[in-house]
């Protein structure tokens, strides 16, 4: 650091210092009771700015070479054992500053290498999971036969898609999503009307117990929700079973039910954890442990509240909560139903 930056930096000091030496000569000057001669006056200023100055030039080398010893630091951005040690509280202020900044910067980089660690991981598996339904629809298209079954497979290629998709903005979506109002039925019912050749082809019967119901959502995000606990449902119900349809007006709760397999005790807190398939995904069908994931992250960005309950050999009951909102401006609802 230049001494003229330094002077720079403390210019108010040295204006405060000559502003008080030149009012006590003045008063000095002008006071009979205090007999100074003009000669002791002159040596007492003198004195005054001899030892301001030296005072002033021994901050300026000190701090002159702690800047240099904190110039001479790895450009790494990390904190280390390196940092000087703080010769005055100031100093430990400013280093306690950066040892903040620095765990938070390691903390930041720690969450984007989890992240691409995920998406690496989950990229790699759908990938090999998407593998399956395109050789079988290959297969089919090969033997010219039309199967209802090629269908099907272009079905779960879709699902996986659609997977992918989610995965790959789940950390930024806010950047593609539309709150709006939506009528919970007429959503419900779409996405069934969707899934209908699964439900007619597993003869699986469909209860609806419905009421209106407006909810605030973005419709893609919510579609999405919908459709990853429908085919779970499908999933894990057997042939000739039922799922059931609750829309509660005053509840405010979208319930799905089936009557499958279930799910084990000890796998059911652990069903919204990033790939965790449990018993039911490596013993009746291959599975990415992704579905329930993104539904509950997606979730989870919309305000919804989602759970999962479950009896084995009994069904699964899904439950999507959905809270009041209120205009920031009026106090009043938002929903209207």
């Amino acid at each position: 650091m230049k001494l003229s930056h330094f002077l720079s930096d403390q210019k108010w000091f040295v204006l405060t210092f000559s502003f008080v030496l030149l009012f006590t000569v003045i008063l000095i000057s002008v006071d009979p009771k205090l007999h100074i001669s003009l000669g002791s006056l002159v040596y007492l200023v003198i004195l005054s700015i001899m030892v301001y100055c030296g005072c002033f030039l021994g901050t300026y080398f000190f701090k002159n070479y702690q800047l240099k010893k904190w110039k001479q630091l790895p450009s790494n951005g990390y904190y280390s054992d390196s940092i000087p040690l703080a010769v005055t509280h100031e100093q430990q202020i400013y280093i306690d500053a950066m040892k903040r900044l620095s765990e938070q910067y390691l903390m930041n980089n720690h969450m984007r290498d989890e992240e691409n660690k995920e998406q690496l991981e989950f990229m790699t598996q759908w990938f090999h999971e998407i593998k399956t339904p395109i050789a079988v629809s290959r297969l089919l298209l090969e033997t010219e036969v039309d199967s209802p079954s090629l269908l099907d497979e272009i079905n779960k290629i879709e699902a996986f898609v659609e997977q992918a998709l989610y995965f790959s903005r789940l950390h930024e979506f806010n950047k593609d999503y539309m709150i709006e109002e939506i009528n919970l039925e007429k959503c419900l019912k779409e996405m069934i009307k969707a899934e209908s050749k699964t439900f007619i082809s597993k003869r699986i019967k469909v209860s609806f117990k419905t009421s209106q119901l407006t909810v605030i959502s973005d419709q893609k995000g919510l579609i999405f929700i919908i459709r990853q606990l429908l085919l779970n449902s499908l999933k894990y119900s057997d042939n000739h079973s039922e799922i059931s349809f609750s829309i509660n007006q005053e509840n405010r709760t979208l319930t799905i039910r089936d009557h499958g397999i279930g799910i084990p005790p000890e796998d059911l807190p652990r069903v919204f954890e990033k790939g965790f398939t449990g018993k039911n995904g490596r013993a009746y069908q291959r599975s990415t442990g992704m579905g329930l994931y993104l539904a509950k992250k997606t979730a989870d960005k919309l305000g919804h509240e989602l759970s999962i309950f479950s009896t084995v050999c009994s069904g699964t009951e899904a439950i999507l909560y959905f809270p009041e909102r209120y205009n920031l401006y009026t106090g009043q609802k938002t929903s209207s139903e």
